[in-house]
């Protein structure tokens, strides 16, 4: 189903001020393809990742590499405004340091929304209003890598609880033939 309304949709990335967790070696650990609501409950209850904080470093609500993690307080948030997503456990452990931060991975939903093929060189993402299902927190591929897009209201609530790290990049959508900005 379209999703109809006129809501504006953001890409959903770390802000590159802060020093965030650096996560050690976890293309041994998990297999990333399985973050995917067909593949997901073959994955462990938990996980455990070694993580390099770095001096005042901090963990944020939003961590977009390697993978979507969320802190319990913005998992929540988000689990409002989806009640039937999937979350994985995971703990980030900072040995040297003795600090350790849990997180919440949203297993997300692909959705083929672009308005056009992404190409090389292109930067701009261009959704389909028409095909957006109206989910509040989606990926879209983009070529060989995959983007996190949230939608407004969403990113307004984790805004307005002091969420930490996050940093919103507006996306134009396309009504199928005329772009809007």
């Amino acid at each position: 189903m379209a999703y109809e309304g006129k809501m504006k949709y953001f890409i959903l990335t770390n802000g590159d001020k802060n020093p965030f967790p650096q996560i050690i070696n976890w293309s041994q650990t998990i297999d990333v393809r399985k973050l995917t609501r067909d593949e997901y409950q073959k994955m462990p209850p938990f996980i455990q990742f070694n993580a390099k904080l770095g001096m005042d470093g901090i963990f944020p609500d939003v961590i977009d590499k390697p993978f979507l993690l969320l802190s319990r307080p913005a998992m929540e948030v988000t689990a409002l405004y989806d009640l039937n997503i999937p979350f994985l456990f995971f703990v980030l452990f900072d040995t040297e340091k003795g600090e350790c931060a849990s997180y919440y991975c949203p297993v997300l939903e692909e959705e083929e929304c672009l308005a056009k093929q992404f190409g090389p060189g292109q930067r701009e993402i261009i959704l389909d209003r028409k095909k957006i299902s109206g989910a509040a927190l989606f990926r879209v591929r983009t070529g060989t890598e995959s983007a996190v897009v949230i939608r407004m209201d969403l990113a307004e609530s984790l805004l307005e609880r002091g969420g930490i790290g996050m940093k919103l990049k507006e996306v134009s959508l396309s009504d199928g033939s005329i772009l809007k900005y």
